[in-house]
């Protein structure tokens, strides 16, 4: 559903009630991966969900916020106060084209202002619905947070001459992946690799896009059914009808 290609008649005539929005990231990926790997993923991803729900598809927003990767060039993002206006700012528009569902497709674990303009939009238009379904990552692997196994088999189906796998390493800090709230990835991995990269195939980053992909499609009709039936109110009416 590459809209960008296509003329504002084009887009008018198929009349989508879903816009699809996918939201990535501009940082480094260890000495192997580039820095728009999360941008890259998001993408193929978001273009599959759309074609299945047959939605709106924008284009990735590649600068979000990574703070846990300051330290290095290569990683560039906004202040969580001004990508919240940035994010509620697109939805807005939106919904001020027309739609009244939009998904917003998350690339990145580092932007945890998604939660906050979730709810503030949703509050905000009682005849709007705004998700960000989860299932994109490394399959639940703790020891699989950035740039490992999970993302290099990934980048490696869909863009192998972007990867270095000569360069490809292990690195597992023994903090848990929630002490980046406290520091940088630098701070518990120099090269700012936590996983185990040198495991990465093509045929492994297939199969994780597809499951993925599956999984988001459902838990993107799931969410919005569950929505039509309450508002923040707490009245059990059709969300819409307000």
């Amino acid at each position: 559903m590459e809209y960008v290609h296509m003329t504002e008649h084009e887009a008018r005539a198929l009349n989508p009630d879903i816009a699809v929005l996918p939201i990535g990231s501009f940082e480094q990926h260890g000495p192997h991966l580039p820095t728009g790997t999360d941008n890259y993923q998001i993408e193929a991803m978001a273009d599959r969900v759309a074609r299945e729900l047959g939605a709106f598809l924008l284009p990735v927003q590649p600068l979000t916020t990574c703070y846990e990767h300051h330290g290095k060039r290569g990683s560039v993002h906004f202040s969580a106060d001004m990508f919240f206006k940035v994010l509620v700012g697109l939805v807005e528009r939106l919904y001020h084209n027309g739609f009244r569902k939009v998904v917003i497709l998350c690339g990145h674990g580092g932007i945890f202002i998604l939660g906050p303009a979730l709810r503030h939009l949703n509050y905000t238009y009682k005849d709007l619905m705004v998700i960000s379904p989860e299932s994109y990552g490394a399959g639940g692997n703790p020891n699989e947070v950035h740039a490992g196994d999970g993302e290099t088999s990934m980048m490696l189906y869909l863009y192998p001459e972007l990867v270095d796998m000569e360069k490809a390493l292990d690195f597992v800090p023994e903090k848990p992946r929630p002490y980046l709230n406290y520091g940088s990835i630098f701070t518990h991995s120099p090269e700012g690799v936590w996983g185990k990269a040198t495991l990465g195939t093509a045929e492994k980053g297939k199969e994780a896009i597809e499951r993925s992909v599956a999984v988001l499609v459902s838990e993107t009709r799931r969410l919005f059914a569950e929505m039509e039936g309450s508002d923040y109110s707490g009245n059990p009416v059709k969300k819409g009808d307000a």
